[in-house]
C-alpha cells in the first residue's frame, strides 16, 4: 500500500546489533559477490533514498533519514558508503552500518568521496559496474555519477539479476518481522480504542502513531476514511467526527522492517465484513510454498462472490512485505510468480459499494511448508 511520504522522518534510527550482527551482512553479501564474479564486475553500486531503500538497507543496514545513500561494494578492497548529509552528521551515520568508511556526498564532498574510490578500479579498457536501486535515483544525481565515471565505466542494471532484497526472508529477518507485526498490532488496537472513545478518525490515527513512535518505530503511515470507507485519505487536520463504521490503514517500520494492517470497525459486524473476513480466511488457507500469486487472487475473487474488490487495493489481494512496504510479487490475477517458503506476505481483501459501508481487512503471514503462519491480523 503506497501512502504519502513524510517530509521529515523523526523515528528511532539505530542498528540493533544484538539482532542483526555484522556476520548477518557477510551472509547477505554472498549473492552480490557471486554476481560480481559471474559478470566480471569490479564493483556494485547500491542506491536508496528516504522513500525506498530496500536493497541498500538489506546489504548495508543504512537507512537514509533524509535524501539518499549509496553503497560502493567492490570485488576486493574496502567498501564505502556515501550519504547526502553534512560532514557533521557523519559520526551518527557511522553507527547505523557495518561499513566503516562513511563519507558525505553533498556538494564539494562528492568528488572527494566518489572519484578517488573508483581510481583503484580503473583498467586499460572500459569496464562494467552493476547497479541496484538506480531506478529510484533523481536524474541530477545520475548525471553526477555518470560524469564522475567518465568513459572508464559503464553501468548495468542488476536489479533483475540479484532480486535484492530476496522474497525469502532470512531467519534473523523473520525475527525482525515478528517484532514489527507485534508493533503494528499494538498500534492498531490503540487506533480502534481511540476511535471508539472519541469518534474522530484523525485523532485515532494520531494516537496510534504516538504510541508506535514511543515504542521505537522508525516511521509510521496512516490513512483514514471519512466517507464510509469509499476513499482513504492522509491526515488533513480536520478532526471530523463520524458515525457508523471506521475504515483505516496503519503501517509501521521497526528497525527497517515494515508491517501494515487495514482496520474496519463496525458497531455491529455487517454481512459485508463477515464476507470479507471469510474471503481473507480463504486466501490465508491457500498460502503454501509454490502457490501462484494469480491463484490466490482467484481464491479471493471466488470467495467474494457477488461483491467487487475494493478499488483502493488496485486489483491485488496482497504483496510481499519486508524492508519495503510494497515488495514483489504482487498478488494479482495475471501473476504466475510462485510464493516461496519463509516469504512474508501482506494479504488484503476489501469490498466496495456494500451496505452499510465498505470494508477492508488484512493479515500478514509467513509461508511455511505446512501453510500460512499468521503473524498479525486486522482487529476483530
Amino acid at each position: 500500500m503506497r501512502t504519502m511520504q513524510p517530509s521529515v522522518t523523526i523515528g528511532s534510527y539505530t542498528w540493533a546489533q544484538d539482532r542483526l550482527p555484522s556476520d548477518e551482512f557477510e551472509l547477505r553479501l554472498g549473492d552480490v559477490h557471486a554476481a560480481i564474479e559471474r559478470n566480471s564486475w569490479p564493483a556494485v553500486l547500491v542506491y536508496g533514498d528516504v522513500r525506498d531503500h530496500g536493497a541498500l538497507a538489506y546489504l548495508s543496514n543504512f537507512i537514509p533519514r533524509v535524501r539518499w545513500g549509496m553503497a560502493l561494494l567492490p570485488r576486493s578492497g574496502d567498501p564505502r558508503l556515501l550519504c547526502a548529509m553534512s560532514t557533521r552528521d557523519l559520526p551518527a551515520m557511522r553507527g547505523l552500518t557495518w561499513i566503516a568508511d562513511v563519507r558525505s556526498g553533498m556538494g564539494p564532498e562528492w568528488t572527494k568521496a566518489f572519484d578517488p574510490w573508483f581510481e583503484q578500479l580503473k583498467l586499460d579498457r572500459p569496464v562494467e559496474l552493476g547497479t541496484l536501486g538506480f531506478d529510484l535515483m533523481a536524474p541530477v544525481l545520475q548525471q553526477a555519477v555518470r560524469h564522475s565515471l567518465g568513459e572508464h565505466f559503464t553501468l548495468r542494471r542488476a536489479d533483475d539479476i540479484l532480486a535484492i532484497p530476496p522474497q525469502r526472508k532470512r531467519p534473523r529477518e523473520l525475527t525482525m518481522m515478528r517484532a514489527s507485526c507485534q508493533l503494528v498490532e499494538t498500534a492498531a488496537d490503540r487506533f480502534v480504542e481511540s476511535w471508539r472513545n472519541n469518534g474522530e478518525p484523525e485523532t485515532a490515527a494520531l494516537d496510534a502513531e504516538r504510541l508506535a513512535r514511543s515504542l521505537a518505530a522508525q516511521d509510521v503511515r496512516t490513512l483514514i476514511s471519512l466517507d464510509g470507507g469509499r476513499r482513504l485519505i492522509p491526515y488533513a487536520g480536520r478532526f471530523e467526527k463520524i458515525a457508523g463504521s471506521l475504515v483505516g490503514y496503519l503501517a509501521v517500520k521497526l528497525a527497517g522492517y515494515w508491517a501494515d494492517l487495514f482496520v474496519t470497525v463496525e458497531q455491529r459486524p455487517s454481512a459485508a465484513l463477515r464476507h470479507a473476513a471469510g474471503a481473507l480466511d480463504a486466501v490465508i488457507a491457500a498460502v503454501k510454498p509454490g502457490a501462484r500469486a494469480g491463484d490466490l487472487f482467484a481464491t479471493a475473487a471466488e470467495a467474494l462472490g457477488p461483491y467487487s474488490l475494493h478499488p483502493v487495493l488496485n486489483g491485488r489481494v496482497g504483496h510481499s512485505i519486508g524492508l519495503s512496504l510494497d515488495e514483489p510479487p504482487h498478488l494479482c490475477a495475471a501473476s504466475q510468480t510462485e510464493l516461496v517458503e519463509n516469504g512474508v506476505y501482506a494479504l488484503q481483501v476489501g469490498i466496495a459499494e456494500a451496505e452499510p459501508g465498505n470494508v477492508i481487512v488484512s493479515a500478514i503471514v509467513r509461508n511455511t511448508p505446512s501453510g500460512a503462519e499468521v503473524l498479525v491480523r486486522s482487529p476483530a
